[in-house]
């Protein structure tokens, strides 16, 4: 049935309520509700009904829309500078039909043309003047014609040169970012200060360049690369090409996976390439640009009151869907920590049916608003797990009931105790069936003791047949064996399977035995380092864990971790029954594969493989992974784009090298 006027007047103005909210969130305050995915996904809605409808709007209406307008603003507790040329945002595209219309816009007037191609950096713009050499202002974007001061934040930025060997009056602009390094070091200090962690990086620079306090700015490590030269005419840059070559030389940081290209179908090339080359970079990005190359046209080509017709963005359509929210139910780990998780109406995704998908907590629930019943955005996180991401439409407008927050635990009917922060959850019932056998689970688990013929199912089936009740009985199976041929499934080869890598396991790495034991906050990496130190099980209880905070990796909040485990009785008697039964575990450093000889490396920039292989190589061959550069730092391994990293490594004289360099110091030929 078609819709009426006024449904879609109320649709309309819905819509720009609620995408006017979201931009005050993201522009204004940092701190946006919905991830990009989902706003593009309604602000397109709004797109599409506003020219659909453009009869049932008055031009003061159409006009007022967030479509037409950039909704950022200055904060009060900057001072607000009125740009001298306006700030403007970029036209979106979502296909190649819509790069194709932006081309066939500039062919109205020249035939003659070429692009260049670069990242969209996912950050906060700004505009930074130089008068005869040196920074005098920084201005954020604001609402594209008054922005915000932060000069004195701009000038901790590394990046940014404080002066340039160019005496013309200039102004540039680019984006401001935080490395995913610095923005995961960042979080992991926050936590360990017991403070709510940071989205992404996006807001993390934002909020850290908002800062009152300069020395914050500088201790964050920002960084920023600059893409733009206002007035690139004046300064006799007839292209965006030679602009980028320009600001390079006087020592702006540029991007370098930026390109000219000629036509759509190099293009079409590039935006496929990209969509890899994303994933391994140090920065987020959320899109390409393809700027017209050639500037004498930009003014030919003209603007409207939000963009340029001489740039466009292209973004990855989301990998987004939407489906109904069945019903919500929590699980529960082997911290005791609860996941609150959604059942949903199948639907295809990634070329896959999702039917459940993580809800993390009950804030997050809050947050998005969500109840039974709902119509959901699900997307995959990192690729791999669903996750509901928005609320599409709610079950019944009138329907004011919210989701209620789940306080017994499931599994042993426990009350469910919050944290401090009360984000989370936990069941802190020692007998709790469910905790018992989650951590069973990770025990067997690969990254832990890989006695991967267990599996799940079979920890089921020795659970509910009272085989084994803990860790400790896994190592007691082998008296077991007539037990064990008894249940289903069970055939003497699958029965000596199991047995077998039991046995095995028990000549595992100490290392790998202490990421089994499920500690808070001990992953497998730190679990690689404590071990280093330990040595072997037997030191475990005994060992002074407050000496391990002298090094990068280590923080309070894990020394705390650690303490308090090996004090609690239970965790004791675990330990001396592991020793008993012939895992005092040590931990081994493979004499032919000790090239690097306990040298500290700490690895940035975009290399040629995942960040992991070059991680393992070097733990393989003796060496150490830090987060940090300093004074300890033996190498620092720089990809492209290595940003604050590099420069802090050059200040304290800190060998660098490249992944050349490294696979030549372990003789492996490339």
């Amino acid at each position: 049935m078609e819709k009426s006027k006024e449904k879609i007047r109320q649709e309309v103005f819905e819509l720009q309520k609620k995408i006017n909210k979201w931009d005050e969130e993201y522009y204004v305050l940092d701190n946006p509700s919905v991830p990009d995915s989902v706003y593009d996904i309604e602000f397109n809605k709004l797109k599409k009904l506003e020219n659909e409808y453009s009869h049932y709007f008055s031009y003061e209406e159409l006009k007022k829309s967030p479509t037409q307008n950039i909704n950022g603003k200055s904060l009060d507790i900057f001072n607000k500078v009125k740009h001298d040329k306006p700030m403007l945002s970029l036209n979106k595209a979502y296909t190649i039909e819509e790069i194709e219309k932006f081309i066939k816009n500039i062919e109205k007037i020249t035939t003659k043309y070429s692009f260049f191609i670069e990242p969209k950096i996912d950050g906060l713009s700004i505009s930074i003047k130089y008068l005869n050499g040196k920074l005098v202002q920084a201005i954020t974007r604001g609402d594209g014609q008054i922005g915000e001061d932060v000069t004195n934040n701009i000038k901790q930025i590394a990046s940014i040169p404080k002066e340039i060997d160019y005496k013309k009056n200039i102004e540039v602009r680019g984006e401001v970012y935080l490395s995913i390094d610095d923005f995961n070091k960042l979080n992991q200090q926050l936590e360990e200060q017991n403070k709510p962690k940071l989205a992404n990086p996006r807001n993390a620079a934002a909020g850290t360049l908002r800062q009152l306090n300069s020395q914050i700015v500088k201790e964050r490590n920002l960084s920023a690369f600059i893409y733009y030269v206002v007035d690139c005419e004046y300064h006799n840059l007839d292209t965006i090409e030679n602009s980028f070559l320009f600001l390079k030389k006087l020592g702006f940081q540029v991007t370098k996976e930026s390109k000219k290209i000629n036509n759509i179908s190099e293009i079409e090339q590039y935006i496929k390439q990209f969509k890899d080359t994303k994933q391994h970079l140090n920065y987020e990005t959320d899109g390409i640009v393809i700027k017209l190359n050639e500037v004498k046209y930009y003014d030919e080509l003209g603007y409207t009151s939000k963009f340029p017709h001489s740039a466009i963005a292209f973004k990855y359509e989301p990998d987004t869907a939407i489906t109904t929210l069945k019903n919500i139910f929590i699980t529960v780990g082997r911290t005791g920590l609860v996941t609150y998780n959604a059942s949903l109406e199948p639907v295809e995704l990634s070329g896959s049916m999702i039917s459940f998908a993580t809800l993390n907590n009950f804030q997050y629930i809050e947050d998005l608003n969500l109840n039974i019943g709902d119509l959901v955005y699900i997307k995959k996180a990192g690729e791999i797990i669903p996750c509901v991401i928005g609320l599409a439409s709610v079950k019944n407008k009138d329907f004011d009931k919210r989701f209620n927050k789940i306080t017994q635990c499931p599994f042993c009917n426990s009350l469910l105790i919050d944290s401090e922060t009360s984000l989370e959850q936990y069941c802190v019932n020692e007998n709790c069936p469910e905790v018992k056998r989650r951590k069973i689970v990770h025990f067997v688990s690969k990254d832990g003791m890989d006695i991967m013929t267990i599996g799940e199912k079979n920890i089921d089936l020795l659970l509910n047949n009272n085989l084994i009740k803990d860790i400790v009985d896994i190592y007691k199976l082998k008296d077991k064996k007539d037990e064990l041929l008894k249940l289903e499934r069970m055939g003497s080869k699958s029965v000596l399977k199991i047995l077998d890598s039991i046995e095995i396991s028990k000549q595992k790495t100490l290392d790998k035995l202490i990421f089994a034991l499920g500690i808070k906050l001990i992953g497998a990496k730190v679990a690689t380092f404590i071990a280093s130190k330990v040595k072997i099980l037997s030191n475990f209880l005994s060992f002074d864990f407050n000496s391990l905070i002298e090094y990068n990796e280590i923080g309070e909040k894990i020394i705390s971790s650690l303490l308090s485990w090996v004090k609690e009785e239970k965790n004791i008697k675990l330990i001396n029954n592991l020793i008993e039964l012939g895992l005092n575990l040590e931990y081994q450093e493979t004499k032919q594969n000790n090239k690097l000889n306990n040298s500290t490396f700490v690895i940035t920039g975009t290399l040629s493989k995942p960040r992991s292989y070059f991680e393992n190589l070097i733990i393989a061959n003796g060496g150490q992974i830090s987060s940090s550069v300093s004074s300890k730092t033996s190498y620092l391994l720089a990809g492209h784009d290595s940003g604050s990293k590099l420069e802090k490594a050059n200040k304290l004289n800190i060998n660098i090298i490249d992944e050349n360099e490294l696979l030549r110091m372990l003789e492996i030929n490339k």
